[in-house]
């Protein structure tokens, strides 16, 4: 038995030896006081001498009091030091000295330091000379029988004590009616988290006229699971505790094992356990054995992810283990016919902790469903319950909307993960996914909502493999294909990579060929497109297009699409007749399967006019380009990403002819609506803005266009990354726009380092790495170095030539400059 029982067991006891020697003294002759023996008592010593009443049949009788049964001494020397609370711990001193009428609870989580803030308190007491008694509030006879003691220890009648406990007299008026004659105490109810325990017959709690009652005599402090304030009532001052943060937390490592690292390693720790306190203290317990596996603040945290149940185990009762604490609440609950807050746990627990857990994963409806249709007010109810005793907490929306969210703290989520089933992590990813499948990739408007269940869905992809089937693989795959896809949308182009390779790991056991790896597969290489790694991308997509072939089938519309994208990055590699001839394959047979509006098909028709723009025929690309404006209106909107995007690659073609005032007007109107859409610095209004200073340069307003690009290039950089494509090609336009302001050795410097890291990304024979060349030509002509610039013409020509052929405008406009050069040096 340890010491937390046997007090309990003593407490219950002792208070009832105390009213029974009570009992049996009133029955006695009286008997004087021993020399010396004031009969004072204080709740650890002696009060002065008074008469006691007898109930009203009895004549008066004076009474030895008998002292407080010893459980009632608050277990100070437990007491360690107290890191994080000082503020709190002052408000309550205040109120020692100062009472207001209300009672103090101090509620929370399990775990999170309630009873040692308390026991600071009493200690503090103690030494400013108040009378403390200190309570267990687990079981209900063991507190009756403590209290009754203290009522008796106080003065008060024996025969009201017996009636009390025979049911014939309240025994919260017996104890208050001494308590309210006394001045200048504390009496704290530890571990109060059942309500019935506390409560007396009919009265709630909440009522004040029970064991807890508002007074100005004494101040009475409560610790509880229970955080609902509407339960305490209105004379009650709730303090929820939370943890602490990752400073505090290292700081109370450091008071427990000062030698197991530095603070920087502390605090690392702490945040992992999330601050809290129970946490901290077994971690502390246990680098300070000798027998630890771990003997550091580090090795215990990488411990952390393989040994949680061994390393957080510590504790002589349930109460104080971190793997089973929250059990107890659970127990607790359950008892209460709120069995349901168990299972709900075990699902919430699998997502992200720490994270609010928003409402497109608290639909209730879903949750039923997930739980076995057990009744949207069930859920609630469990919801509810889950919420009153801390194992959840609101999150950023703090009222009571449908729409407020949860936090799971990361030790409750990691202990309620050791009792995952199938059946659990099933439901988790049916709710990850019902909530994805109402939710729009495309859709500017849901995007900061894919944001924030982007981590609940990368969660979900660390579940052990033994609590997933086949089933629950595939629909937490399906899941990611939509957010990674949604994530491109938003802007976070490198999220999704990492997020399909995950999800590959983990749906390894599908097989190759099963239709979500496909999808998945297909995921991570359009996440390789969009940061330019093309050649890998191209790879990757041919690869999947023959299993798909195989397994799906060519008319299938996942495998027309990775033809689609194929083409595309045959586009982006700069192999243009090659791209022009694949868009107009899988053209014919969208048109046939899929039809002329469908969102494909026109995506199709979008990179086959960019790849006839970009080898030469740019009126007709701007013909094209304006008929698929005209259907991406009409079939998806005026404001949809890829009619903006159509938008966008008209208005290059206006420009790639020389009508550069109506190209500016296009990337302004543009730029505007992508800011307002998108956002200021979304890829894609970055990319407007880039395109507009382009053609403010040709205009010849130089100043104003380096403006415009220092400011794009400073957030590209930290966006997207230095070397990605738009971020290289807005380098190569802000040399022309220093060049033109007469900075060439500047605008020299720049375009060398840009050249050298587009050979490195796209390659030397990239049309952006020959534009980026072409532009040095000319910058060494303006500085006199006309031999250099022949020979960068030169090379350049044979690389044009061989790549776009002799008729297309780049190569047309080498040749011609380099003769020009040739003709000077005549």
């Amino acid at each position: 038995m340890d010491l937390g029982m046997a007090l309990t067991l003593i407490g219950t006891l002792t208070g009832v030896a105390s009213v029974l020697v009570a009992v049996v003294q009133m029955r006695q002759s009286p008997t004087p006081a021993l020399e010396g023996e004031s009969g004072r008592v204080h709740g650890n010593g002696t009060d002065e001498d008074r008469r006691i009443p007898a109930s009203d049949d009895s004549p008066p009788r004076t009474v030895t009091p008998v002292r407080p049964a010893s459980t009632l001494c608050a277990p100070t020397g437990r007491l360690g030091e107290v890191h994080g609370r000082e503020e709190l711990l002052a408000r309550l001193n205040h109120r020692l000295s100062a009472p207001d009428g209300r009672f103090q609870v101090l509620a929370g989580l399990g775990g999170t330091g309630k009873t040692t803030v308390a026991l600071a308190l009493a200690d503090r007491a103690e030494s400013q000379g108040a009378r403390v008694w200190w309570v267990s509030a687990t079981e209900k006879a063991s507190l009756m029988g403590s209290l009754l003691g203290l009522a008796v220890a106080l003065g008060a009648s024996p025969n009201h004590v017996e009636e009390a406990r025979a049911g014939a007299r309240d025994p919260a008026d017996v104890l208050w009616e001494r308590l309210e004659a006394e001045s200048g105490w504390l009496l704290v109810f530890d571990n109060a988290d059942d309500m019935d325990v506390i409560a007396l017959g009919d009265t709630a709690v909440g009522d004040g006229s029970g064991w807890i009652r508002p007074t100005r005599a004494g101040l009475i402090v409560v610790t509880s699971r229970v955080v609902e304030r509407r339960v305490w009532g209105r004379h009650a001052d709730v303090h929820p505790l939370g943890c602490l943060d990752a400073a505090t937390g290292a700081r109370v490592l450091l008071d427990l094992v000062p030698w197991a690292g530095t603070a920087a390693e502390a605090g690392a720790l702490s945040q992992r356990l999330g601050g809290l306190p129970l946490g901290l203290r077994q971690a502390g317990v246990y680098l300070g054995s000798p027998f630890a596996a771990e003997r550091s603040f580090t090795s215990y945290l990488e411990g952390l992810n393989d040994r949680f149940p061994a390393l957080l185990s510590a504790g002589s009762e349930p109460r104080s283990e971190v793997t089973q604490t929250w059990e107890v609440s659970l127990d607790a609950l359950a008892a209460q016919g709120r069995a349901q807050a168990r299972r709900l746990l075990r699902v919430l627990s699998c997502f992200a902790p720490s994270v609010e857990i928003g409402s497109p994963l608290m639909d209730l409806n879903t949750l039923s469903e997930c739980l076995g249709r057990p009744g949207t007010a069930e859920v609630r109810a469990g919801l509810e319950a889950l919420l009153s005793v801390g194992l959840l907490e609101w999150g950023a929306t703090p009222n009571r909307r449908a729409d407020a969210g949860v936090v799971v703290h990361p030790l409750v989520a990691a202990a309620s993960r050791q009792h995952l089933t199938v059946q659990v992590a099933s439901a988790a990813a049916s709710l990850i996914r019902s909530a994805t499948d109402r939710l729009r990739h495309d859709n500017p408007e849901d995007w900061s909502v894919w944001l924030s269940v982007f981590p609940h869905v990368r969660s979900l992809l660390t579940l052990s493999p033994a609590v997933l089937d086949d089933d629950g693989l595939a629909t937490i795959a399906w899941a990611v294909v939509q957010t990674c896809s949604a994530l491109r949308w938003s802007g976070a182009w490198a999220a999704p990579e990492e997020l399909a390779r995950s999800a590959l790991h983990q749906a390894e056991q599908l097989g190759p060929d099963h239709e979500a790896v496909l999808a998945l597969r297909y995921q991570r290489a359009i996440s390789a497109v969009y940061q330019g790694r093309y050649g890998e991308a191209e790879s990757e997509l041919q690869d999947i297009l023959r299993a798909q072939l195989c397994s799906l089938g060519p008319d299938h519309p996942a495998t027309l699409t990775t033809r689609h994208e194929a083409a595309h990055v045959l586009v982006e590699q700069s192999r243009l007749a090659e791209a022009e001839a694949a868009c107009r394959a899988v053209l014919r047979d969208q048109l046939r399967v899929l039809g002329p509006d469908h969102p494909e098909t026109l995506a199709t028709r979008h990179w086959l006019l960019r790849a006839v723009g970009e080898q030469g025929r740019p009126a007709e690309a701007e013909a094209g380009y304006r008929e698929v404006l005209e259907t991406r209106i009409r079939v998806l909107g005026p404001e949809h990403p890829y009619t903006l995007m159509t938008y966008n690659n008209l208005g290059l073609q206006i420009a790639h002819q020389g009508r550069f005032a109506e190209a500016e007007a296009v990337f302004s109107e543009l730029v505007d609506t992508r800011v307002r859409v998108f956002g200021p610095q979304h890829p894609y209004t970055l990319q407007a803005r880039s395109n507009r200073a382009w053609v403010v340069t040709c205009l010849g307003r130089y100043a104003e266009a380096e403006g415009e690009l220092r400011s794009v290039l400073d957030i590209e950089r930290r966006v997207l990354s230095p070397d990605h494509t738009n971020a290289l090609d807005a380098r190569c336009e802000l040399a022309q726009a220093i060049a033109g302001q007469g900075r060439y050795e500047e605008a020299e410097s720049e375009l060398r380092e840009v050249i050298e890291a587009e050979i490195r990304v796209l390659g030397p024979d990239h049309h952006l790495t020959g534009d980026a060349r072409y532009e040095l030509a000319l910058t060494l002509v303006r500085l006199g170095r006309h031999q250099e610039a022949a020979e960068e013409l030169r090379s350049l020509l044979a690389v044009r030539t061989r790549t776009l052929g002799t008729g297309h405008p780049r190569t047309v406009a080498t040749r011609e400059s380099l003769f020009s050069l040739d003709l000077r040096d005549v």
